[in-house]
């Protein structure tokens, strides 16, 4: 029992908020997936929500907000295990999951569609949140600008691509590309630019080798071709879409947590 006492306080509690182990690593990655797989299965199809765009929609507020909370964790403004990563995905998780079972009752009694009641609930946490990173303040505009450079010079690029080439990189696929560039983007600048150091395994073993501008190839080389095989390979339209929306999470919402604590903290 000691010994699987000091295994979980060295690789899981001791680090978290602060890095990740490689135990850790493998461990909340097997966890998400299987988390992916059961949510499709026994949530959203129980509920019989349509996984569609107006779904994805809905759940880009609660998507942001994970970001947005995290870098107010970062600023001090939340202070528990409620808002650092990895517990943070499980917070949100029951957040969004609260709003959809509300909003799924609501659209019975209401006659409205459920995803409105949870755009409307999810855009006004986040705006809540947003308010409160104001009010600490965006202090480092250099940095800020920097990441908004970087990720424009990388919606320019492979927006051609979206607009001529579709079949490799459509639009819903673009967007999702574009918000790992985003946490490259925030990762390379906190890194090289300021004094941040990376968290996650990978990176950390990556960057002593190539430096961190090898995150913008590894999202490219990762992130694109996962989502090429997923349009090409999986006929389940619907399961084809949360899937999009789990690497989307994993994007978006670092990124997001990356930009902001870079902008709020020197």
């Amino acid at each position: 029992m000691d010994f699987i006492s000091d295994f979980i306080n060295r690789y899981f509690l001791i680090p978290m908020g602060h890095y990740y182990t490689l135990p850790g690593t493998i461990a909340y990655a097997i966890f998400f997936v299987i988390a992916v797989l059961l949510v499709y299965k026994y949530i959203l199809k129980k509920l019989k929500i349509k996984i569609d765009a107006n779904f994805m929609l809905s759940l880009l507020p609660f998507i942001i907000l994970g970001g947005v909370m995290r870098s107010l964790e970062d600023a001090e403004f939340y202070q528990s295990y409620f808002f650092v990563s990895p517990v943070i995905y499980i917070t949100l998780f029951f957040i969004a999951l609260s709003s959809l079972l509300f909003s799924v009752l609501a659209e019975k009694y209401i006659k409205r569609p459920y995803w409105q009641f949870m755009i409307t609930i999810g855009s006004a946490i986040l705006l809540y949140n947003i308010i409160q990173v104001l009010l600490i303040g965006i202090v480092n505009l250099t940095g800020f600008f920097m990441v908004a450079g970087l990720i424009l010079m990388w919606a320019i690029i492979f927006l051609p691509v979206t607009l001529y080439f579709t079949k490799y990189l459509n639009r819903l696929n673009y967007f999702i590309l574009l918000s790992h560039l985003l946490d490259a983007s925030s990762t390379f600048v906190a890194t090289t630019f300021f004094s941040y150091h990376e968290q996650h395994v990978v990176p950390s073993l990556l960057f002593p080798i190539f430096g961190s501008w090898i995150m913008f190839p590894l999202k490219i080389a990762v992130v694109w071709p996962i989502l090429y095989l997923i349009d090409n390979n999986i006929k389940d339209k619907e399961f084809v879409i949360w899937l999009k929306i789990a690497i989307l999470i994993l994007g978006l919402a670092l990124g997001v947590r990356d930009l902001l604590s870079l902008s709020m903290l020197t």
